[in-house]
């Protein structure tokens, strides 16, 4: 019984109730990690995706319809990314993987999904993504790599809103 009660604690501490994904606390725990131990930063691999007009989708049609959109792209995030890397909803919709292998062609995947996805869709869920590696030359901290895919996924958004 204690095992049990101590599980569920942990799930709701931990687990993002709406995704199933890893959740804020999760996250920055991780991030606690990954600034503590340098080591684990050699080939990491990091993924910011972020739906693009949440709020346009909440407001034309509802919040339950912005919650499947926020559900549609965890799934995606799953399908795709998810045995290779850890998932993260950290916010509304903003979601960060974190993976020591090159999961670039999973991110590729992830982005083809999306395009499938919305084909017959009335509403769309545009994503921005931004994704980059650790590069040591490049990057002192995972601070620094978590900028780099930051400013990639805004330039990302900015293309998309054209």
């Amino acid at each position: 019984m204690k095992n049990k009660a101590m599980e569920k604690l942990f799930r709701l501490a931990y687990s993002d109730a709406m995704t199933g994904l890893h959740n804020r606390n999760a996250y920055e725990e991780c991030l606690e990690r990954l600034r503590n131990d340098r080591s684990r930063l050699d080939n990491l691999t990091v993924v910011v995706v972020d739906i693009n007009d949440l709020k346009r989708i909440n407001k034309a049609y509802g919040h339950h319809t912005g919650d499947e959109a926020i559900k549609t792209v965890a799934n995606m995030l799953k399908r795709t990314i998810g045995d290779k890397a850890e998932i993260y909803r950290i916010d509304g919709d903003d979601f960060i993987c974190i993976s020591d292998k090159d999961i670039r062609s999973q991110i590729s995947q992830f982005i083809d999904f999306m395009k499938f996805e919305n084909r017959d869709r009335y509403n769309k869920i545009n994503v921005a993504v931004g994704s980059g590696r650790f590069d040591g030359r490049k990057h002192d901290t995972i601070d620094d790599l978590l900028k780099f895919c930051d400013t990639k996924l805004i330039k990302d958004k900015q293309r998309k809103s054209r």
